[in-house]
């Protein structure tokens, strides 16, 4: 039951994300604009509907819970909150994730998203929290019908979603990629340019051993990575924060190298 709701996984999303608006909650204009821009993303997908689903999908339902705490506790208002609550889980699965990534695949591509790299995982939370917080005060300011407060915060939200927009985006396009030629890890937060491996050249792809001396470029990230064993040596050149974090040059000649995929390519 379980494999089949995360094999048609889109469905059950866009109907949750319905259910959830059909309670009381306390929305001004902000929070619906919010849930509609994420109600559109549901049916468009695209590595970019995957980046405005996982930022503004957890605001919305964590502000709808927070007027369910402070008003009361009916079962239909608890029903609606855990439709809100189970389509925030599903839209942070892999699965999920693949389903707008590989939306956005040319001819015969095949993507596998990229874990988040664990030093990255602090500082993009700050991130959003700050977001986050700018959009609340300006629903909070918008209801109590505070101009004065709500327009300062609405250009303050707009001229920090234009500066960091690009910098979660990011996130949503690592991809471990299968191409006709071989295969290309694709990400511009670990690596200065695509790292081609072409078909000839692969010995090997399977789940990495815990000793294993390959280069690490999942970024340290949980679960367990998938090593990419090379014919030749190859050129893996590192991005700075890739360099900063295996303390190493940003040039590297190798013939093994970690990825973390939130689905593994091995089938």
């Amino acid at each position: 039951m379980i494999q089949r709701l995360l094999t048609h996984i889109a469905w059950p999303v866009r109907v949750l994300w319905v259910a959830f608006a059909l309670a009381p909650n306390g929305f001004g204009i902000v929070a619906w604009i919010l849930w509609a821009v994420v109600a559109v993303a549901t049916w468009i997908h695209h590595p970019i509907a995957l980046t405005i689903i996982r930022c503004l999908t957890p605001i919305v339902v964590f502000y709808s819970i927070a007027h369910m705490l402070s008003e009361s506790f009916s079962s239909k208002n608890i029903a609606v909150s855990t439709c809100g609550l189970v389509s925030l889980m599903l839209v942070f699965t892999g699965e999920y994730g693949s389903v707008h990534v590989q939306a956005g695949a040319y001819g015969n591509e095949r993507r596998f998203l990229l874990r988040i790299p664990a030093p990255v995982v602090l500082p993009t939370l700050i991130i959003w929290t700050l977001f986050a917080s700018a959009v609340i005060a300006l629903e909070i300011a918008t209801q109590n019908k505070n101009y004065f407060v709500a327009i300062p915060v609405l250009l303050a939200t707009f001229a920090a979603s234009w500066k960091f927009a690009p910098q979660m985006h990011r996130l949503s396009k690592r991809w471990l990629v299968r191409v006709p030629a071989g295969w290309v890890v694709h990400d511009d937060l670990l690596l200065a340019e695509n790292l081609l491996i072409r078909s000839h050249n692969l010995v090997a792809m399977d789940f990495a051993l815990a000793n294993s001396e390959a280069l690490d470029i999942s970024g340290m990230t949980r679960g367990v990575p998938v090593q990419v064993t090379l014919r030749e040596m190859t050129d893996v050149r590192l991005s700075q924060l890739g360099a900063r974090l295996l303390k190493t040059v940003d040039v590297l000649h190798v013939q093994a190298f970690l990825v973390a995929t939130t689905r593994t390519p091995l089938n």
